[in-house]
């Protein structure tokens, strides 16, 4: 990059003056296990020593211009770490093998590694996000660069920064999202995830002993994380491509953000404090490209991690996450296409429902993951209560929330494969019927999304059981 010295001057000058393809799994972990030493082992605890004394500020790259000498400096880093996988494609400090990375992981059926649909989800990405910020850091030879997370609730468009061509390190050419299209409200609806006081509900369950067992994600991966996901489509959409997209990254960053901000919004919220989940090992490489070795109990301090956001505050002027719920109203639910690309017109096509915090309860739905017409499946999601026609719609159909099931790489095997487990809020009311053994209807709307066909009819699910949850 011939002129990221230049934008690496610009950049430090400007800190300073204010706060700143698919590879086997079992092959994998040979060749860590192989290749691992002490120094190796090593240089990971030197690298998390050295971050505590460097802290960065992550900051919402909406908020930032485009022409900013940090997003500059990102995407020179970017752009290097493209050039090293374009001369040896298998270089694990360059973009290719870092983005194999997450395919690795993420789209395995390989039950040891799969770090979805449990509670290690949210530590993996973060250790994930935190190695490629030592690999950018290292590419521009700058500790202070720094990831940015993309705030969606405040900018729901796909922000500038990711347009353009080719010629954009920060583009991908296989996004469905137009860049005027505004994410829906209810996509990216904060609150229930917010108002969970159990971890389990909120960041996913332990994994079934020997692998005999369900496997079941929390209410914040099932919710925002898949649907913005899905929205965005193209690589995006799927656990094979996502970690090639650099938006991923931006997306990422936001929901580790707000990790920390369900952490901070109440002082029942608490991280597992079981040794399986604070001694489990993650395989990755160093900015070098060297194996390393990071624990869960490694990435739950930000700071020691030598990062922090530039806030936590997800409020808008459209609502207050811990209080609010975003409801769609009937005619969105109805119409076939919705593209807003006006802020105020997305605002009229939902209402805001006060939430008594008090009043929420929590309940999870199992059900055969046969029933999907196709995924990813994107639905509104219904209780329905005996008879239901336009004068009884309000009373006896209730929103329950908007969720996307991401598609399984293989239907082979597996409960993981054949069962489909999702934790949703409902109101106590609601609670009392269920315990009660009254009939309820489950409706999935499916959602349009760009370049997706969806069935002209709701899916009303079969079989459904239902499990009311500590919260």
């Amino acid at each position: 990059m011939k002129n990221s010295n230049q934008t690496r001057r610009k950049f430090i000058r400007n800190t300073a003056l204010g706060t700143l393809g698919m590879a086997t799994i079992p092959a994998l972990a040979y060749h860590f296990r192989e290749t691992r030493s002490d120094s190796n082992l090593e240089s990971a605890t030197s690298a998390l020593n050295n971050s505590a004394s460097n802290v960065v500020t992550r900051k919402n790259i909406a908020s930032l211009a485009p022409n900013d000498p940090e997003i500059k400096l990102l995407k020179d880093a970017v752009g290097i770490m493209r050039e090293k996988s374009q001369k040896w494609p298998l270089d694990p400090s360059g973009w290719s093998e870092n983005g194999a990375l997450h395919t690795k992981f993420c789209a395995t059926i390989e039950f040891t590694y799969q770090v979805h649909y449990s509670w290690f989800v949210w530590p993996w990405h973060r250790a994930y996000l935190w190695t490629l910020e030592k690999k950018l850091q290292y590419a521009v030879q700058e500790p202070q660069l720094a990831l940015h997370y993309w705030d969606w609730t405040k900018d729901p468009r796909i922000p500038q920064h990711f347009q353009g061509d080719k010629t954009n390190p920060f583009f991908n050419d296989t996004r469905m999202a137009y860049p005027e299209d505004i994410i829906p409200l209810d996509f990216m609806n904060l609150g229930p995830a917010l108002r969970t006081q159990q971890f389990f509900t909120f960041g996913g369950y332990p994994f079934p002993s020997n692998g005999k067992g369900p496997q079941i994600d929390g209410l914040a991966e099932q919710s925002f994380h898949n649907n913005i996901h899905n929205w965005i489509g193209g690589e995006m959409a799927g656990f094979v491509g996502a970690g090639y997209d650099p938006i991923f990254y931006g997306h990422h960053g936001n929901c580790d953000r707000f990790w920390e901000a369900w952490l901070n919004a109440d002082d029942s919220h608490q991280n597992p404090i079981e040794e399986e989940w604070l001694e489990k090992t993650f395989y990755f490489t160093d900015e070098k490209g060297k194996p390393m070795e990071i624990k869960v109990k490694d990435v739950l301090d930000t700071e020691k991690l030598g990062y922090r956001f530039a806030d936590l505050d997800f409020s808008n002027e459209y609502y207050e996450p811990m209080e609010d719920k975003i409801v769609p109203t009937r005619e969105l639910v109805t119409a076939s296409a919705v593209y807003n690309s006006n802020l105020e017109d997305e605002k009229k096509t939902q209402l805001l429902q006060k939430i008594n915090v008090e009043d929420s309860a929590f309940v999870q739905l199992k059900f055969e993951r046969a029933q999907l017409p196709y995924m990813p499946f994107c639905a509104r999601v219904f209780f329905t209560f005996g008879e239901t026609n336009l004068d009884t719609y309000n009373i006896n159909c209730k929103y329950i929330g908007t969720f996307t099931i991401l598609p399984i790489t293989s239907a082979e095997k597996g409960l993981l494969e054949r069962d489909v487990y999702m934790n949703v809020e409902i109101t106590k009311g609601i609670a009392q019927r269920i315990a009660d053994n009254q009939e309820i209807k489950v409706l999935f709307e499916p959602v349009q999304v760009r370049g997706r066909e969806i069935p002209d009819e709701p899916l009303q699910l079969k079989d459904i059981t239902f499990k009311i949850l500590e919260g």
